[in-house]
């Protein structure tokens, strides 16, 4: 049964045409362009609407393709303005009184608790042993990409202040970094260690 009826009309032109054409490719980005710009027209932001484009389109080849031409230019291009987007709204300046960074240590702590600890003590209790238990809370900790885009749109509307907005990347940033060497040390001697290197 196929769940995504209104798209299939991308796989039909993949499979008559041996593969996505740059037409196809530009019809697709256009159709992105345009789900993107309705959701933003209603007060949801952008990236949702292309994230639900991405859900509703037809997997397989057609997919497949797609992510191949695309992924260059995603992650070596798009990528990497977001994050100078990113960048350039965070004022580290603005924590600039010890109550901010005590404040700034506690959100830390309170999101490793939150949702590292959090997620290694669930994992326990799901039967998992204490090393594979603190791999998931580990990973499960890192924040990263989608936190910055949250973070991004309630400055964006107002909802946070750029002073909490920089804690909060702060936060982000921390939470992420410690995911690698954490995940490293954890499975360090063991016959996954080969897949973290």
């Amino acid at each position: 049964m196929n769940r995504r009826p209104a798209l299939t009309i991308f796989t039909r032109i993949t499979n008559r045409d041996g593969g996505v054409t740059v037409q196809t490719l530009t019809l697709v980005l256009i159709v992105l362009m345009l789900g993107s710009w309705l959701t933003d027209a209603i007060g949801i932001y952008a990236v949702f609407g292309a994230f639900i484009l991405g859900t509703a389109m037809p997997r397989g080849e057609f997919a497949q393709q797609i992510q191949e031409r695309t992924e260059y230019l995603t992650t070596a291009f798009l990528l990497p303005i977001f994050f100078v987007f990113s960048g350039l709204n965070t004022q580290i300046g603005l924590v600039n009184t010890p109550t901010l960074w005590r404040i700034t240590i506690l959100i830390v702590a309170i999101a490793i608790f939150g949702k590292g600890i959090a997620c290694m003590l669930a994992a326990k209790f799901a039967g998992e042993n204490w090393r594979e238990s603190a791999t998931i809370g580990a990973l499960m900790n890192a924040r990263g990409l989608m936190e910055l885009i949250i973070l991004n749109i309630g400055l964006e509307q107002g909802i946070i202040t750029p002073t909490l907005f920089t804690i909060m990347v702060i936060m982000a940033i921390i939470t992420t970094l410690m995911a690698s060497p954490l995940v490293a040390l954890l499975l360090q001697g063991t016959s996954y260690a080969k897949f973290s290197a």
